[in-house]
């Protein structure tokens, strides 16, 4: 992963330049392989197109056991643990030739099985991308499904244009419920990025972890593992050049909200939310005032796009957020033992979160005095 640093300036810089995401930065990959590499294997692809920049593409293998059979996979550095959607970074009319070229490469020098394109986000061209390079390629796709939606925002030039688009009921509320906010408290809103942010990250985390506990949840950093070290490395990496930023409403100076979120060129990545829990300032719709002004903070600061994350929320949808299916593409080498060992390989990552998640996690745990533990570490890794 330090060979990065030789290329981190052109990487970051294509990157950017493609419209690709906060995790293809060189310091997001690096920060990630930091806490989640164990015994797997790095292949960063750079594809050069008459040595001009077309594709830069950062993949880990690894190998995956049933009993004894093994298979290696290879997978999108950041894949699992941190809730990622990759628009990976291709430009604009290559996306098929920069991907014959890694699945080539990853099937053929790094000997994988299966090479796993996901999760893609909805509005990404690369889905339909890797299902034509396998068609010509001769190799089979094992899956190509949505495991669920995620929200972009697009915002216009005005924060003004922005509650017209809400529609008049939705633009009174939020006026009402802002001066009713401003009538209450002595309200400020900040940006914190550069030397106060990993301040304000272990802020955020206690706050974060506050709001959830009265669910009985433990909240996103203890969720996952190293959930916090690896948020607050990130901050530290990321705010001196003000990618890593924390949206804050204080109300006679104590934090009343916070929104946690990175910014790259003008798309901004918004990850996590925490306020104050307090039925006075539930009515004052807290929650709806705090993710609107962060809006028309962006919008001033020239954002165009708001990648709002994975799962369906409802709030999202209400402040004018679009869901589009996130995309996962399946591919097995052209060889028998690989077509089948993927099968299976998928078959158990199905079993497993059916039985781990979705009926014990989300069910049952809590009922027999277990919930609140952290993701099983397994289960985190087995998704494809």
């Amino acid at each position: 992963m330090a060979g990065l640093d030789e290329v981190r300036d052109e990487w970051d810089a294509f990157v950017e330049s493609v419209g690709s995401d906060i995790y293809f930065t060189v310091d997001w990959l690096q920060a990630w392989w930091t806490y989640y590499s164990d015994r797997r294997q790095l292949a960063c692809l750079l594809v050069r197109d008459g040595g001009v920049l077309v594709g830069a593409l950062p993949f880990f293998v690894e190998r995956r056991w049933l009993g004894p059979i093994q298979t290696h996979v290879a997978r999108f550095v950041g894949a699992d643990h941190t809730l990622p959607i990759f628009n990976p970074a291709i430009v604009s009319g290559a996306e098929e030739a920069v991907l014959a070229c890694a699945v080539e490469w990853l099937t053929t020098v790094a000997h994988c099985d299966a090479v796993v394109v996901s999760p893609l986000s909805g509005e990404s061209t690369t889905a339909a991308a890797a299902e034509s390079v396998a068609s010509h390629a001769g190799l089979r796709v094992v899956r190509s499904d949505s495991p669920g939606p995620h929200t972009v925002f697009r915002l216009p030039s005005t924060f003004d244009e922005y509650l017209a688009s809400l529609g008049k009921t939705a633009r009174r509320d939020h006026r009402r419920f802002e001066r009713r906010l401003r009538d209450a408290f002595s309200i400020e809103y900040r940006i914190v990025t550069g030397a106060d942010a990993v301040a304000c990250f272990d802020e955020f985390d206690k706050l974060h972890t506050a709001q959830w506990k009265p669910r009985g949840k433990p909240g996103h950093f203890a969720d996952w593992p190293h959930g916090a070290t690896f948020n607050r490395d990130l901050v530290t990496r990321m705010a001196g050049d003000g990618r890593a930023r924390f949206y804050v409403i204080t109300g006679d100076g104590a934090t009343l909200a916070m929104e946690y979120c990175f910014v790259l060129g003008d798309r901004c990545f918004w990850r996590l939310r925490a306020r104050v829990l307090d039925p006075e300032l539930e009515k004052l719709r807290l929650g709806q005032v705090s993710a609107s002004e962060l809006f028309m903070m962006l919008i001033e600061q020239g954002t165009t796009v708001v990648e709002a994350g994975p799962a369906h929320f409802e709030y999202k949808t209400r402040l004018g957020g679009v869901e589009h299916p996130l995309r996962r593409v399946i591919i097995a080498r052209d060889a028998r033992s690989s077509v089948w060992k993927t099968k299976a390989l998928v078959s158990w990552a199905d079993l497993v979160h059916l039985v781990y998640y979705r009926i014990w996690f989300n069910h049952f745990a809590r009922r027999v005095g277990r919930g609140g533990k952290r993701l099983w570490g397994p289960w985190v890794r087995s998704r494809l």
